[in-house]
C-alpha cells in the first residue's frame, strides 16, 4: 500500500486530533514529517535528512511510522471502476451518521 501523504498533510491530521470530536479517515501516512537538512557527501553527492523529531503530545513518534487513521479506508478496484471515492464517502458517513443511505452520501459528493 502506498503511503502518499507526508509533511504538512501529516501535521494537519495531527492538528485535527486536537479536537475530541475529530475522526481521521483514510490510510496511514508516509511518516515523513519534520524539517529537511541538506548536506554534501564525498564524491560530489548530496542528500537530505530530517533533523527534528515529530511527536504527539503523549510523546509517541510519527516519523517513519506515519499518522494512523481512526478509520482505515482504502479505495477498492470496484469503487474505482464505479467512479466512487470510498475514502471521501466514509468521511461524509462519519459526519452524517452510519444510518445515512449510500445513495444520499454519493449524491452529496461532487464528481469532477
Amino acid at each position: 500500500m502506498a503511503h502518499l501523504s507526508q509533511s504538512q498533510a501529516e501535521f494537519t491530521a495531527m492538528a485535527f486530533r486536537a479536537s475530541p470530536h475529530a475522526t481521521v479517515v483514510g490510510s496511514t501516512t508516509a511518516g515523513a514529517d519534520g524539517n529537511v537538512s541538506p548536506f554534501a557527501l564525498p564524491g560530489g553527492l548530496h542528500t537530505m535528512i530530517s533533523g527534528i523529531g515529530v511527536f504527539y503530545p503523549d510523546k509517541r513518534p510519527t516519523q517513519r511510522i506515519g499518522i494512523v487513521p481512526d478509520r482505515i479506508v482504502t479505495p477498492t478496484i470496484e469503487g474505482i471502476r464505479a467512479g466512487r471515492d470510498e475514502v471521501l464517502e466514509e468521511g461524509v458517513r462519519q459526519i452524517l451518521g452510519a444510518e445515512t443511505p449510500l445513495m444520499v452520501n454519493q449524491r452529496m459528493i461532487v464528481k469532477r
